[in-house]
């Protein structure tokens, strides 16, 4: 056991070096370039542990000089949780070589060893970082740093528990899994195609910023995480629900509501009016209930096995779109900006509602046909 706690505690140091470092190194390209005349060697340093933190969705509150970048930062780029998942999975590749036993229930402890470790030394780095400008909780930052860190860890390493799909709610899981993936993979399209019509807007919002050649690139991989986001949000746009970008705002293909949009490039992607006809995306979002509702009628045949796998599933896509949606929004420093993102309360209810008109349609074809064929045989 002891043995176990030193490799996991070699390998959380490894894995929190390997993300800090980059991180580090662009920091003080990045400063070196800009120049500072009140600056020191250890803000770059601090900058890094800072997006460290950002990367595992640790919320942050910023309090700078500049009031217009002050406030609290729980806007993060999910495409930046592939950091730590990258980081955690060749932790605990490296612990099984270094390690003799190989069970199923030791290759499991393993991955929760890494996390802890991993956590500890987050949050005690940390606190070389936080102060009266930029603030974490630390009650936060532990389990935060501890989950991400397990999670990425059972998914790399697929030790996730493993049950045949014997009932119909994991069945239903399966179902809502796949699809809430099919309709994000849908938004992301969505998304790519109104940037490319909206090119011009992009390009004048990166103009506008003129990062310069390393902050450039720095920002060019800032936009590059958020991507998932915007693809959360362009889910929600389509299915009705909508985006915000900062108080008073709600973009819909019904409504459009918004004053004016920060510089960041991505949001050139946004529709400049309201425009009705991308509701038809929708149907998206109802197909996917119309395949479900064909796979719970051809793997069940009793009425109430069907029943509950349809009420497991739509239980299941809300659940899954409301974490994604929360995941996908947040504040973004500045005080009209204290909302940003896909309407993360009501895409859930939009999406689930859409996904069971999908199965109501199937389940009425049959019935409807049925009707016309008795009415033509009265006839």
């Amino acid at each position: 056991m002891t043995r176990t706690w030193l490799v996991a505690f070699q390998q959380a140091v490894r894995s929190i070096t390997l993300i800090l470092l980059p991180l580090a190194f662009i920091s003080l390209i990045t400063w070196a370039t800009a120049g500072s005349s009140t600056g020191n060697t250890a803000d770059p340093l601090r900058a890094a542990i800072w997006f460290f933190l950002v990367a595992h969705h640790i919320p942050l509150d910023i309090s700078l000089s500049n009031t217009a970048l002050s406030g609290n930062l729980t806007f993060f780029p999910i495409g930046a949780l592939l950091i730590p998942f990258l980081a955690i999975r060749s932790a605990h590749r490296r612990m099984i070589s270094a390690l003799e036993s190989h069970t199923l229930r030791d290759k499991r402890s393993y991955v929760l060893s890494i996390a802890f470790m991993y956590a500890l030394i987050g949050t005690l780095i940390s606190l070389f970082a936080l102060g009266r400008t930029v603030r974490a909780e630390l009650y936060i930052v532990f389990p935060v740093l501890f989950l991400v860190a397990a999670i990425s860890g059972f998914l790399a390493s697929n030790l996730l528990p493993e049950h045949a799909m014997q009932f119909p709610w994991q069945r239903g899981l399966r179902i809502a899994w796949i699809s809430t993936l099919a309709m994000i993979g849908f938004g992301g399209l969505i998304f790519t195609i109104s940037l490319i019509w909206h090119f011009p807007t992009v390009l004048n919002l990166t103009q506008v910023i003129e990062p310069g050649f390393f902050g450039g690139l720095s920002f060019f991989a800032i936009q590059a995480l958020y991507l998932p986001n915007f693809a959360v949000a362009a889910l929600s746009f389509i299915a009705g629900s909508g985006v915000v970008i900062g108080d008073g705002s709600w973009l819909t293909p019904f409504v459009h509501r918004i004053d004016e949009i920060p510089a960041i490039p991505l949001l050139g992607g946004l529709p400049v009016h309201s425009y009705p006809p991308l509701i038809i995306g929708a149907l998206f979002v109802v197909f996917t209930g119309v395949v479900a509702a064909q796979y719970g009628v051809t793997n069940y045949s009793d009425k109430e096995e069907q029943k509950r796998l349809f009420l497991s599933s739509a239980g299941f896509i809300f659940s899954l779109n409301l974490i994604v949606a929360r995941a996908a929004s947040g504040e973004l420093l500045a005080d009209n900006l204290s909302s940003v993102g896909a309407q993360w309360w009501l895409m859930p209810i939009m999406v689930t509602a859409e996904f069971l008109i999908g199965i109501l349609i199937w389940i009425l074809i049959p019935k409807v046909k049925q009707s016309v064929k008795d009415a033509r045989s009265a006839a």
